[in-house]
């Protein structure tokens, strides 16, 4: 049995998609002209104009053979017959032969001669009559002589794998990041869009904020870039790929010079030893500040209960009140912590008053970590700050940068 015109149409036609998102198409697998011929897929959509009148489709096209007698009848003159049908007022017509032209009707009732052989499979029926180069095998080749054709359909293209996206732990960028990283243009002068370019990986699209932030997040280049720009991968060790700790863009903060302050110093009083080591306490005479918010006086009573080690390092640990210059004035408790760092022999200068003079600031450390607290409402901003400091000791004196951490 012969196949369905379903099936005709289905093996005369590839399925292909011409992007990933797009439909399904067919295209005409037979020569040319038909051979460029794209069409949407659709059995009834096939116009009839490309599958019935497309030369290479009906040069390939099965004819049915004849039945043929098994055996010579008579005629009534005698003759015998060769199994073809007479012509109305003559003898019966001889059998086309392997090139022998056939009629073949189209949809307009006009005949062409295709020079199929009848007798013959459709891949043994010569091309060269058509002037068209030889049709594409895309099935198994045909059998021997008089065996029926061929039904494999031509295999599909095979789809190329969607490429897998970059694994991203980055949040999505901010817009202004969005917009920073794509430069609009438009493709024709005619176009009422605008496209974008990637300045990362070079890649043009149809201008939409939310599809190129997910492209960032997506764009191999800009993630290696984003990744690098994070200070905590220039560690000696890191988190592990894909763990979000490693790509997390934190914020730095950034320090900046908010206020000086000099205190002085009565006698420091040894203590003694403890279980820390030798402690020291140290009260204050006074002093001043000045700085960005205000400016005032460092009140008589604060003090430091100092720890030093054996090799000279220093422990502070120091309480002042402060005192703006404001009508009436506000009170501010500074606590501050930290420590005196260096080599034993200068550190022993340093903490010698008829030495400390004499001693550079940048041969050893004088770091603090100072809060503030206050219940004045004109100042209640300071309550949540923190600040680090820089100091220095010269004679009887402490002098110290205080620098806002933002």
């Amino acid at each position: 049995m012969g196949r369905t015109v379903d099936q005709e149409v289905h093996a005369a036609f590839v399925e292909f998609r011409a992007k990933e998102d797009d439909k399904v198409r067919d295209l005409c697998i037979s020569a040319s002209p038909c051979s460029v011929s794209i069409v949407n897929k659709s059995v009834q959509r096939t116009p009839p104009d490309r599958s019935n009148t497309c030369l290479s489709v009906l040069a390939y096209a099965v004819i049915p053979t004849p039945p043929q007698p098994t055996q010579p009848t008579q005629t009534p003159n005698g003759l015998p017959t060769n199994g073809y049908p007479g012509t109305p007022n003559g003898p019966p017509a001889a059998p086309p032969g392997p090139t022998g032209p056939t009629a073949i009707p189209t949809p307009n009732g006009t005949m062409i001669t295709n020079g199929v052989n009848p007798h013959a499979t459709p891949m043994q029926t010569p091309l060269q009559n058509l002037n068209r180069p030889p049709m594409p095998t895309p099935g198994p080749p045909p059998g021997p002589p008089g065996s029926a054709p061929p039904s494999a359909t031509p295999s599909r293209p095979t789809p190329k794998p969607k490429p897998k996206s970059a694994n991203s732990n980055l949040p999505a960028p901010p817009l202004d990041d969005v917009h920073a990283a794509f430069v609009e243009f438009r493709a024709k002068e005619e176009d009422k869009c605008l496209s974008v370019q990637c300045i990362y990986c070079q890649q043009v699209r149809a201008k939409n904020t939310s599809r190129q932030r997910q492209h960032l997040l997506e764009c191999p280049t800009y993630l290696s870039v984003m990744k690098d720009s994070i200070p905590a991968n220039n560690l000696l060790h890191t988190f592990p790929e894909g763990d979000v700790a490693r790509s997390l863009q934190i914020p730095a903060p950034s320090l900046e010079l908010d206020f000086r302050m000099s205190i002085k110093m009565n006698p420091k009083v040894g203590v003694g030893a403890s279980i820390w080591g030798h402690r020291e306490w140290v009260s204050y005479l006074g002093g001043q500040w000045a700085g960005r918010w205000g400016k005032g006086i460092v009140l008589p009573g604060g003090q430091d209960t100092q720890i030093v080690t054996k090799d000279s390092t220093t422990s502070i640990r120091a309480n002042y009140l402060l005192q703006t210059a404001d009508e009436p004035p506000a009170f501010i408790i500074i606590k501050a912590d930290g420590w005196l760092t260096g080599a034993k022999d200068v550190l022993e200068k340093v903490n010698d008053s008829a030495m400390a003079d004499g001693i550079n600031p940048g041969s050893y450390k004088y770091r603090l970590n100072l809060g503030m607290e206050t219940g004045d409402e004109r100042y209640t901003f300071l309550n949540t700050l923190m600040w680090i400091g820089s100091g220095c000791r010269r004679g009887q004196e402490v002098i110290f940068d205080a620098f806002r951490v933002n």
